[in-house]
């Protein structure tokens, strides 16, 4: 039994890393909540993955749900679903929404989209199998999605830091949230560290 194992372990570590599917799944967008969530048939309630924009209620977020509604209400997408933890904390499916070109095949990335109107910025969320920078290379975007993160947190901790910090580089890669300023570190739970004391 154990000889089979070992045989099923090197032939695993011997298949190439499967590469993303953005064409999973797809569906109509039938709901459109806000700028980064939306309802698709047959896949359910769906959040943009590591993108943000303004809630409705702030500056930004009528205009964000707008946006989104007038590119994808009633349209067919596909989905690269988050094969990690799949869901967020409220139960909504993390994914990489796609546009569907006239011919069927894949189109834009909409989470980039997003992004590159002014509607979303970045956050380089660790617990979905998703890098930012991994798919802002193939929309051919020159932007760097999270060059202006400032000050870098823990998805394990509530403190945020200078980079530099030497708290800052304890913090393992996949731990990593970055923030654009201490507002918006602040808006999303973090306090300043007591060290390098960010601002």
């Amino acid at each position: 039994m154990r000889r089979w194992i070992l045989l099923f372990v090197a032939l695993a570590l011997l298949l190439p890393p499967v590469p993303a599917l953005f064409d999973e799944a797809k569906g109509i967008v039938t709901y459109v909540t806000d700028g980064d969530t939306i309802t698709v048939e047959g896949v359910g309630v769906v959040r943009l993955a590591d993108v943000d924009s303004p809630e409705l209620a702030e500056t930004g977020g009528p205009e964000a749900k707008e946006y989104t509604r007038k590119q994808l209400l009633g349209k067919l997408v596909f989905l690269d679903l988050d094969n990690i933890t799949g869901l967020d904390r409220y139960g909504r499916k993390v994914c990489i929404v796609s546009m569907v070109n006239d011919d069927g095949s894949v189109g834009e990335n909409f989470n980039c989209m997003l992004v590159d109107a002014g509607h979303a910025t970045v956050e380089d969320v660790k617990d979905n199998e998703f890098d930012p920078r991994e798919w802002w290379e193939t929309t051919g975007l020159n932007t760097d999605p999270i060059a202006d993160k400032k000050f870098v947190g823990s998805t394990e901790s509530d403190k945020y830091h200078y980079p530099e910090c030497r708290w800052a580089k304890k913090i393992s890669p996949n731990n990593e949230i970055w923030f654009s300023s201490s507002d918006d570190a602040k808006s999303n739970g973090y306090v300043p560290c007591k060290v390098c004391h960010p601002t």
